[in-house]
């Protein structure tokens, strides 16, 4: 299979970079997903749509085995303007900027060649083009809408670009459990009661609680949580009620903190968010102030399953050669809405190095981000032998 996806890089190539040009945000893409219906229909290959979101999926394979197995790509995109200086840039101030639109190229890629090798296929390839991987979980949404029955999904694969500088193009990076952290935002209003600068001591000082509670709050990540458990605490945005122009003799009467949670063990965002709010009662109460809180639930954190990661090794292995793919010693703060799948069905998400070498690096999420389109057939390989590897297993 790595010959035939090497012969179809073009391909890949080519969806990629028209896909590059319409980017969409959220769980609504219809440019996207209408060119994703159009290279379906020319492969012959029949799709479901859903009523929520303008996610796909469809079937390749015969019911001549029970199994199936579930190929995922995101399609979304980024509200950022795109600063490369690549001739198939967005121009409509979104930009794929984390990638999806080489995951969702390899996975078209993938499936033109599942059709035409339909009668070698020991069992059923389910394809998922998702939306909304970004903001609005749509993975969720389109489990809530039976994605993962008719047929019933077995497993699950799934994978991502990334950009790592010591590792060649094209090389694949996988970790057992705790893949990708969970992802999730706190609120807290404190209230006090504001007053002239000059007389603090008639006031009940929002900043001064504020300051207190930041402090505290980050002695639950060093005196608290075990330091082997990855736990990140980041507050983003501080604000007082005083208007944007500088005023600098008035205390407020309150200030609002944002932030967000990141958990590696999804047993650890419950105690988080218990001991946060702990503290906010805490210091509101000692210092005569009041608070509002809220702790929203993002995404889980995704968790490989390790039979998984064992088996998609030794796919990587057997086709692409050994020290193709290497697990990684710890998982990654970021979040990534697989993990809803994850919680039902085992499955396995990598990632594939696509760093452009010889140029300045820039991260995902950054407007200037590009990937290197030449090993993307790599990507498609893998989800093609991994799905055959899976049912004939």
């Amino acid at each position: 299979m790595l010959k035939h996806s090497k012969q179809l890089n073009d391909y890949i190539v080519k969806c990629r970079r028209e896909l590059h040009q319409i980017p969409e945000t959220g769980l609504n893409l219809e440019k996207t997903v209408e060119y994703v219906k159009n290279e379906l229909t020319k492969m012959n290959i029949e799709f479901k749509e859903f009523k929520n979101c303008t996610g796909l999926s469809a079937i390749i394979g015969t019911d001549t085995n029970t199994k199936v197995i579930a190929l995922r790509a995101d399609m979304d995109a980024l509200p950022i303007k795109e600063e490369t200086d690549v001739e198939f840039k967005s121009t409509n101030g979104n930009m794929h900027a984390c990638g999806h639109d080489a995951h969702t190229a390899m996975l078209l890629g993938a499936a033109k060649i599942l059709k035409e090798n339909e009668d070698k296929l020991n069992g059923r390839v389910k394809l998922i083009f998702q939306p909304g991987e970004e903001v609005g979980g749509g993975a969720k949404v389109m489990m809530d809408e039976g994605v993962l029955e008719n047929p019933k999904v077995d497993a699950m694969i799934a994978q991502h670009v990334i950009a790592i500088p010591h590792l060649n193009p094209g090389q694949l990076v996988v970790k057992k459990g705790g893949m990708m952290a969970s992802s999730d935002k706190i609120y807290i209003k404190v209230i006090g009661k504001g007053g002239h600068a000059s007389t603090p001591e008639i006031t009940k000082d929002p900043i001064f609680m504020t300051n207190q509670i930041i402090n505290m709050i980050q002695g639950i990540l060093t005196r608290e949580n075990d330091a082997q458990n990855p736990v990140v605490i980041s507050i983003a945005n501080i604000k007082s009620e005083q208007p944007a122009s500088p005023i600098y003799n008035i205390i407020p009467n309150y200030v609002e903190i944002l932030g967000t949670v990141r958990c590696l063990e999804n047993v650890s965002r419950d105690f988080v968010n218990k001991r946060i709010e702990e503290i906010v009662k805490g210091v509101t109460m000692t210092m005569g102030g009041e608070y509002e809180y809220e702790y929203s639930y993002g995404y889980p954190a995704l968790y490989n399953n390790n039979d998984m990661v064992d088996f998609i090794k030794n796919t990587c292995d057997n086709m692409l050669g050994e020290n193709s793919i290497i697990e990684l010693p710890k998982g990654a703060m970021g979040s990534e809405d697989a993990a809803y799948y994850f919680e039902k069905i085992p499955g396995v998400y990598y990632a594939i190095n696509t760093i452009v070498e010889g140029e300045m690096q820039y991260p995902p999420h950054n407007s200037k981000f590009k990937i290197n389109e030449d090993v993307l057939y790599k990507g498609c390989a893998v989800l093609v032998q991994g799905s055959m590897d899976f049912l004939n297993k």
